[in-house]
């Protein structure tokens, strides 16, 4: 809601206006009129002040000194000069004031009507420029953050036969350097993420991911830290330390525990953390990640601790226990009948037996496979889609990576077994333009993060090559070129309607290489992004 301020020092004059603004415009809030610019001055400063109508002929300060110094205040003020004087310097210092109109008293209704209105207009028009500024703004920023995260991950992932100094390079430019000797990985699971109440939707858990790794910066401050959001997962934090020294392992561990119970308190977080190998190069970075993950993952899959360390397990030897003959006959004879009962009592049994033989994640994952491979070849065998089994691992991966608790992966096994079994009814699957649709709201909600295929078939559940060749079929074009068309095209409303550096526009719509994206702009438009917004302003 506008606020009004009516400045006149006539108490008629005043009241009159203050009615016809109630009177035509009951939208805006009237704030108490002053009958001098000295009080108004005061008022201003202190309080919301969208209109001003100010009297010129006013004793102490008068109406246009009262403008030049209000606007020190609040440069935003709008203001309507009302005057009984028809002097032409007097309007000709108004509208040097950039005043928005100059009326004369007796005030006539229609032309005060046609004024207030257009102010207004223009008002909710600047809203409007300054809120999807800020919307555009915030976009380019969520960009950086998780541009920081992609690299980063990058360098967790690359071992010592890769070549990291451009990736160095990268970080550098970013202002992410490692300086000192010694290096050493922490992961953080955490459950249910997106279950916080203040930030149910997607953008707002980008920004609970933003918040988490400041706590986690809080927390291991001065221990050399860089906190990241892993691509690989929405749940999945990692921290590498890097240090001058090495850190004493009691320490480290009283910092991951004070971290969980930190999650825990701010946002009721469960999580879990995992503290990898000292490591003296970068390259190495990959062994101390590996080992920081499955010790996170095994705490929350088994939940004996919130809290592990890798040091010490490089010789541990693994029980590993897999799916023997007589094994995947029972499973075989479930599946193919559709006994969801039966499904249900062997996996319960297959995963008491394996946690009485010492339960590890590595333990679970090895089953996993065991049971895809099970159920692909039913599958195949049958001429049924093998999709539903691909979609079936891919679940059962992200799930183990979720800091999922062993009950909660219990009951998702169970059920994506028995989604395998009733594959072989003749019951008909559903076709793909209603995926397609939902693909299709999904990419106009976040074309400025990563929509790459394997992305959008990981978000859907499918096999990234059938949804490739699913949406040629329904959209008559490749995924990617749709992609592309749907980013050019929210380029151009950006570089026709902002004022966004085509740096800033290149980060909203996606892309985080600047030098790419003027590289596609030309392909598609034929001139660069600068020239076509020079184009559009000459028109």
């Amino acid at each position: 809601m506008y606020v009004a301020l009516v400045v006149d020092d006539e108490e008629i004059i005043r009241r009159g206006i203050c009615r016809k603004l109630e009177r035509f415009f009951p939208e805006l809030k009237l704030a108490p009129p002053q009958e001098n610019a000295l009080e108004a001055l005061h008022y201003i400063q202190g309080s919301q002040v969208d209109i001003v109508y100010v009297d010129i002929r006013m004793p102490l300060v008068d109406g246009l000194e009262f403008i030049s110094r209000a606007r020190q205040y609040n440069p935003d003020l709008q203001f309507v000069v009302i005057s009984g004087y028809t002097n032409f310097e007097y309007a000709r210092s108004a509208l040097q004031l950039n005043v928005k109109d100059y009326l004369l008293k007796p005030i006539d209704n229609g032309e005060f009507k046609e004024v207030t209105a257009r102010l207004i207009q223009e008002l909710d028009q600047k809203e409007r420029q300054i809120r999807d500024r800020s919307i555009v703004k915030g976009q380019a920023e969520e960009g950086k953050f998780f541009k920081k995260c992609r690299y980063l991950t990058e360098l967790i992932r690359v071992d010592s036969s890769m070549d990291t100094v451009e990736l160095m390079k990268d970080l550098e430019e970013m202002g992410i350097r490692f300086p000192n000797p010694h290096y050493r990985v922490v992961a953080v699971l955490i459950q249910d993420i997106r279950s916080v109440p203040e930030f149910e939707d997607v953008s707002g858990l980008s920004i609970l991911q933003f918040a988490v790794c400041n706590i986690i910066d809080e927390v291991f401050l001065h221990c050399g830290c860089t906190s990241f959001v892993h691509e690989k997962g929405e749940n999945q934090f990692i921290i590498i330390l890097n240090t001058e020294t090495p850190h004493a392992i009691h320490f480290l561990r009283e910092k991951a525990v004070h971290l969980v119970n930190v999650l825990k308190n701010i946002y009721g977080m469960e999580a879990s953390a995992g503290i990898g190998r000292e490591v003296l190069r970068t390259e190495d970075l990959c062994v101390s990640y590996t080992g920081a993950l499955e010790c996170s993952l095994q705490c929350s899959m088994l939940g004996l601790s919130r809290v592990d360390i890798c040091e010490g397990q490089k010789d541990k030897k693994l029980n590993l226990r897999l799916l023997n003959e007589f094994d995947k006959n029972i499973l075989e004879g479930y599946i193919k009948s559709q006994n969801e009962a039966g499904i249900r009592q062997f996996v319960e049994e297959m995963l008491r037996k394996a946690k009485e033989d010492g339960l590890s994640y590595t333990n679970v994952k090895v089953m996993c496979l065991d049971i895809y491979m099970l159920a692909a070849k039913l599958l195949m065998e049958k001429g049924k889609d093998t999709e539903t089994a691909v979609r079936m691992l891919e679940k059962l991966e992200r799930q183990s990576v979720e800091n999922t608790g062993l009950e909660e992966f219990r009951k998702y096994l169970e059920q994506t077994l028995q989604e395998i079994s009733r594959q072989f009814d003749d019951r008909k699957k559903s076709g793909g333009k209603t995926l397609i649709a939902d693909i299709l709201t999904y990419v106009e909600e976040h074309y400025s993060k990563d929509v790459s295929l394997g992305t959008i078939a990981g978000k859907f559940y499918i096999n990234p090559s059938y949804l490739s060749q699913l949406f040629k079929k329904e959209m008559n074009m490749k995924f990617i070129d749709y992609i592309t068309d749907v980013r050019i095209k929210k380029a151009l409303v950006l570089l026709e309607t902002t004022s966004l550096t085509v740096n800033e526009v290149a980060e909203a719509v996606g892309y985080k290489d600047t030098r790419y994206f003027r590289e596609i702009f030309v392909k598609h438009m034929g001139q660069t992004p600068s020239q076509y917004r020079s184009g559009k302003l000459a028109d």
